[in-house]
């Protein structure tokens, strides 16, 4: 009876640390393994599938992971044709997930994207937080797409019309240049019909 007791308190010890190891596991931090040269612009390009910048517009809390709306600015790399993204990071009310990109409302960022839904306009953030970069880095990752060779001028967003597309205004130089000639043939026209409406006169007077 006696090694029955002890079985049973055996047991229930048992019982009780599985329960908190499950507790544990259930509600702490899910653990990212990245390696050294994920901290590198170099390793982050190659790991991405799209760079923006963008401003974090809204912020959209679930149970297990969070999704941030990004309003896009500008694409450094194989540009998107959205005006706003969803990013989706694997931490959310009730998980936490090590490594993971956060943000704040209004903050600006420059994100090394990996596709998950585009055709949804989701995305991640490649190789985790080391993804997730001030706006400011933009010199140094245009840098490093140059020397990779994926830099092209057209990435970029923002007024891509020139001065010959531009409409033309009412103090526009070509305005400005046909003026004289225009007074100039109005002139020529008020002298003509000066000299004929005189040399009629001169024949009706004959």
């Amino acid at each position: 009876m006696r090694k029955l007791n002890i079985l049973l308190i055996k047991l229930n010890i048992l019982l009780i640390l599985s329960a908190i190891f499950l507790l544990l596991y259930a509600t702490g931090p899910a653990v990212a393994l990245l390696t050294p040269e994920a901290a590198e612009i170099s390793y982050q390009i190659n790991a991405s599938d799209k760079i923006v910048i963008g401003t974090v517009s809204d912020i959209q809390e679930h149970y297990d992971h969070t999704i941030f709306t990004i309003t896009v600015e500008e694409w450094l790399y194989n540009p998107f044709p959205a005006e706003t993204i969803d990013v989706r990071t694997e931490t959310g009310k009730y998980l936490w997930t090590e490594d993971q990109a956060e943000f704040t409302l209004n903050e600006s960022v420059l994100l090394m994207l990996r596709n998950e839904d585009p055709e949804k306009q989701l995305f991640s953030v490649s190789v985790g937080s080391p993804g997730k970069h001030p706006s400011s880095d933009r010199d140094a990752v245009i840098e490093e797409l140059k020397i990779q060779g994926k830099w092209q001028e057209e990435n970029q967003t923002g007024n891509t019309e020139t001065a010959d597309e531009q409409p033309i205004g009412p103090n526009s130089s070509s305005d400005t240049k046909s003026i004289p000639f225009t007074g100039i043939l109005w002139a020529a026209a008020t002298l003509l019909g000066a000299v004929e409406y005189t040399g009629k006169k001169k024949q009706h007077k004959t």
